[in-house]
């Protein structure tokens, strides 16, 4: 797949096997080694009017998302979710896995921002919150962050005083009563605290279900939290979004530079089926795997 070459470089030098060294050292060892393998950079995606683009490598990618976020930020928006998913629908490794690269270069990014003050004096701490105590005791180690880092665990998390923003990693089916109280705590509600959402996975994969809590806070998030970036890779498509603009569709082209065409845009998000569908319809010969997918995507929203 042509989309595994854009994003290899960035997404499985973290997505592999757990290292021996640490995770840091591990990972920029193996990203260094895959960029020299390859061009320096690839041929920029753009639509025909140059409105959107599609990043070309993780490390673009990566920029314009925080980029994006900090943005969002300045304006006054307070509750944002951020999608950024390379991994084309192969479900070899979890979301929680994939998005630990993103999460960290927002972590450091955030950090930066909101924790340090003028006078270069810290202030407050970001609070980085994983679906699990086992990660969350991972990333403190392995990440070394700074002190106004805090990662821990959603479950039973209280927003404490020194706060200055919370971010949930990869939030589950499992964590959606987590989420929901995280979302009704005063100082998220009022905007005190901005609440950034990454890479949310509220259906239960393994049976396909969607329960009534998470059906609720589903729609709770969409009237909320604004999308501010999207990065969504299909098989042969993509998604995107940079706040404020629309969703852009692609679809993997060889023949076009950099191996995708802009199709179209949204000013509403569309459905990974609703993506696949049309582009079945319009291209014959899309392969079974996208029908298959598509497929399973609609049985889901079904439920």
């Amino acid at each position: 797949m042509l989309i595994t070459a854009l994003f290899g470089a960035g997404l499985y030098a973290y997505a592999g096997p757990a290292p021996a060294a640490p995770l840091g050292a591990a990972h920029a060892a193996a990203a260094r080694r895959q960029l020299a393998a390859r061009p320096a950079r690839l041929v920029a995606m753009s639509s025909p009017d140059g409105a959107y683009t599609l990043p070309d490598s993780f490390e673009d990618a990566a920029e314009k998302c925080s980029r994006t976020v900090a943005s969002v930020l300045e304006s006054g928006i307070s509750k944002m979710r951020v999608d950024f998913d390379t991994s084309a629908g192969d479900i070899t490794y979890t979301t929680l896995r994939n998005s630990l690269p993103i999460a960290r270069v927002l972590t450091l990014q955030l950090a930066q921002k909101l924790c340090v003050g003028e006078d270069g004096q810290p202030r407050g701490r970001l609070q980085v919150l994983m679906p699990d105590e086992g990660t969350a005791a991972l990333i403190a180690r392995e990440w070394a962050p700074p002190p106004t880092v805090r990662p821990a665990c959603i479950a039973r998390f209280r927003v404490p005083d020194d706060a200055t923003a919370c971010l949930v990693v990869a939030p589950t089916a499992l964590d959606a009563a987590a989420l929901g109280a995280l979302l009704n705590a005063d100082a998220i509600a009022s905007g005190a605290v901005p609440l950034i959402v990454l890479n949310p996975q509220l259906v239960d994969m393994s049976t396909g279900a969607l329960g009534l809590e998470g059906r609720a806070l589903i729609k709770r998030m969409a009237s909320e939290l604004q999308d501010v970036f999207v990065l969504q890779t299909l098989p042969g498509a993509a998604i995107t979004r940079t706040y404020p603009g629309n969703f852009a569709i692609w679809q993997e082209d060889r023949a076009a530079p950099g191996g995708f065409k802009f199709v179209r845009d949204d000013s509403k998000r569309p459905s990974a089926f609703s993506v696949s569908e049309e582009l079945m319809q319009a291209d014959s010969a899309a392969p079974g795997f996208i029908r298959e997918i598509g497929q399973f995507i609609k049985g889901l929203q079904r439920l």
